[in-house]
């Protein structure tokens, strides 16, 4: 697949996209099979196509004595943002509810483009968490959001408690009777996970088998802002050269953007051993005139990017073979950088925490 044939999805509505949205999570939730609670088949497929997207990640991160949370806000340009929030927690007032009151309406968050959909006035009445499923108990005050915003609350809520440790799955009462539908024909019923996608768009809409793939971008007003950006592409196409060039390429949209260079390509594919990516690029790499440096952010975006497959565990990039290559920080690009180090990296120039 070219991917300047991509061009087309420029033309599609906000509307066309979140009916597209609607119809793959719904096709998820009809063709899940009865042993969906025995065993997750269903959802231990999707992990293997899409990586982490199927699974939590971590409880949370540390830094300075502080818990560092990641949650996903929408941001003012439409699209649902990752970014890290500092918090306290204390023994009245768990993770799930801090992370819950966050994405409230008017909650205090550390970028001003960014803001949470939970209506102000919904309660956290209390949860349970049982295996992997957390299942959230709430207020009737819940349900009085717009309908036009059900996917992306939903979607902000499910990946922020999925980055909770041990958690996959979320679940929803309203005052204690389980809930199967809110405001649209979106089955929560059995609960809904990362499969659902985030900012979903549609690059195979004529192939029959697709597969998810989840690339990162950055909004234009923000270096710290992540904007990740579920892609659905024929299964023929190679997932690792297809991301690359995906990044390289730059945005669908107008609403964010790549930091790479469009000329620049990779010399060789991509190879992964053990757990290691290791990506050769051109020249064209190089953000300097004196072609000494690549953009710290470029990294980030390849790193996030492809730690999203489970095979990917760490990525090291060359240029031209070259292993004598640093980003603008001063950091080797050739030393093999894992996901939390980035995260770390990005954390670590913030001084702002909240308390709960």
């Amino acid at each position: 697949m070219k991917l300047g044939k991509l061009e087309w999805l420029k033309t599609i509505s906000k509307k066309q996209v979140a009916v597209m949205c609607l119809l793959m999570v719904g096709v998820y939730f009809v063709a899940a099979p009865t042993r969906l609670d025995d065993g997750n088949d269903l959802d231990r497929n999707l992990t293997n196509m899409v990586g982490s997207m199927g699974g939590s990640y971590t409880e949370a991160a540390t830094v300075n004595g502080e818990v560092i949370y990641t949650v996903y806000l929408m941001h003012d340009s439409g699209h649902l943002v990752k970014t890290e929030v500092e918090m306290v927690t204390t023994e009245s007032h768990s993770s799930v509810a801090a992370v819950f009151a966050t994405l409230q309406v008017g909650a205090d968050v550390p970028h001003a483009s960014a803001h949470g959909l939970i209506p102000a006035s919904a309660v956290l009445r209390d949860y349970t968490v049982d295996r992997d499923i957390l299942t959230l108990n709430l207020s009737e005050s819940f349900t009085y959001f717009r309908t036009s915003v059900e996917q992306d609350l939903l979607t902000s809520l499910v990946w922020s408690l999925t980055e909770l440790e041990n958690i996959n799955r979320v679940r929803f009462e309203i005052d204690g009777e389980s809930v199967n539908n809110f405001h649209t024909p979106l089955d929560v019923g059995r609960g809904l996970t990362r499969a659902m996608g985030i900012n979903v768009e549609v690059a195979a809409p004529r192939a029959i088998d697709t597969q998810m793939m989840l690339l990162y971008f950055f909004t234009n007003d923000s270096d710290s802002l992540l904007v990740p950006v579920t892609r659905l592409v024929a299964t023929g196409v190679d997932p690792f050269e297809y991301a690359v060039a995906s990044l390289v390429r730059g945005a669908i949209g107008e609403n964010y953007i790549s930091v790479f260079n469009h000329r620049a390509t990779l010399l060789e594919q991509p190879k992964l051993e053990n757990g290691i990516m290791t990506l050769n690029f051109c020249a064209e790499l190089f953000f300097d005139l004196e072609q000494t440096q690549v953009s710290s952010q470029v990294i980030k975006q390849l790193v996030m990017t492809m730690t999203e497959f489970a095979e990917v565990y760490e990525v090291s990039v060359v240029v031209e073979g070259s292993s004598r290559v640093f980003d603008d920080i001063g950091n080797p690009i050739t030393v093999p950088v894992s996901r939390n180090v980035v995260l770390d990296n990005q954390t670590r120039l913030r001084g702002f925490i909240y308390e709960y």
